[in-house]
């Protein structure tokens, strides 16, 4: 039997629960407490987060607010736009997703205790929470539009190659060449690997980031990096400088190519790669530099590689594991009807070109 409740605040009581349940479910970052709290900082939405309960103990969260888009009130994960990954938190062995018609009651009495909104709109989902099944794509009527690409780190970097080479010989056949040109570089130029930490080193985010905004905005690509983006990560820096990184390759004292990453809870997030010089891109530098990043995982015994939102090639090559990421769109009136047609339209038309 699930009991909830509904929070509409961070309140104190609501972290200490989030905080035990963090320990003891599978997780990823940005479901993390402090994340959700910077972006909570930044932003005005009504937060609707629900704690849910068996025998008084919490056994899930589901990080919720409601987001005004013009004359639309949407239901949607906290984050949503920012956010690599939107999902519950759930206690580890609890199947939360066994008895699909207890879960949908349970879901049906949230929905009906947490406030007016015009539609439900739960973006970026993974299928699976490391081990654990999302309940929100496995029990509704969701569709797949990207996947997350992640290497599964085995005991050394040995094995890894070998489980590269038995799974596709194309893939293990980039890694070759990827390992020649590194080799060819390193024996030719004067080639080092990097490493700032927040601790040793002053990263300064919003450098970092402006460097990715001039490559997208010259490539025309759209993305979400705005002010209160580079403000989130400040303050999670600030907060604690452990969990963030910055990696580089520089050829004869020339950084070639970057990397943002956050460590958390042993998965490391190849989170804002860059190329800085062209100088060298017969050499594939954002390659060479993934292979400095998986030999480095291995030193610091991180046990998963994380590529983050996106179908890139490059991606499929190095990984061993990939997740189905969900839309799931419902209506809750008419006005969010009309919304409702109008995203699946968008999303039809999109996926045809794809």
């Amino acid at each position: 039997m699930y009991d909830f409740k509904i929070y509409e605040s961070l309140s104190e009581e609501l972290e200490i629960l989030w905080s035990k349940l963090e320990k003891k479910s599978n997780k990823n970052f940005f479901q993390s407490f402090d994340y959700i709290k910077s972006l909570v900082e930044l932003e005005k939405n009504l937060l609707r987060i629900v704690v849910v309960f068996t025998n008084k103990e919490p056994v899930a969260i589901f990080p919720l607010e409601i987001k005004n888009y013009f004359i639309f009130k949407v239901l949607q994960w906290i984050g949503t736009k920012k956010s690599d990954l939107c999902n519950p938190i759930i206690l580890q062995n609890v199947d939360l997703h066994k008895d699909k018609d207890f879960f949908i009651n349970t879901w049906n009495n949230i929905l009906s205790k947490i406030g007016k909104f015009d539609l439900i709109f739960f973006n970026n989902q993974p299928e699976k929470i490391q081990k654990t099944i999302n309940p929100f794509v496995e029990l509704f009527n969701t569709y797949s539009f990207s996947k997350i690409y992640q290497i599964y780190l085995p005991n050394n970097f040995e094995s890894y190659i070998n489980e590269i080479k038995l799974k596709d010989k194309t893939h293990h056949y980039e890694l070759h060449r990827t390992s020649i040109k590194l080799n060819k570089l390193e024996e030719n130029f004067n080639v080092t690997f990097e490493i700032s930490d927040a601790y040793s080193d002053k990263i300064i985010f919003k450098n970092v980031i402006q460097k990715k905004i001039d490559q997208l905005e010259l490539k025309n690509n759209k993305h979400n990096l705005d002010l209160k983006f580079i403000k989130v990560y400040e303050n999670l820096i600030k907060k604690d400088k452990g969990k963030y990184f910055l990696f580089k390759i520089k050829v004869n004292d020339k950084i070639i190519s970057s990397c943002f990453a956050i460590i958390f809870e042993n998965t490391f997030y190849y989170y804002i790669p860059m190329l800085i010089s062209k100088e060298y891109n017969n050499f594939k530098p954002g390659k060479i530099l993934i292979i400095k990043l998986i030999k480095w995982c291995f030193e610091n015994k991180i046990k998963i590689f994380d590529f983050g939102l996106g179908e890139e090639n490059y991606k499929k090559h190095f990984s061993n594991y990939s997740l189905n990421i969900h839309k799931y769109i419902y209506y809750r009136n008419l006005k969010g009807y009309f919304l409702f047609l109008i995203l699946k339209l968008l999303f039809f038309c999109k996926t045809k070109m794809l």
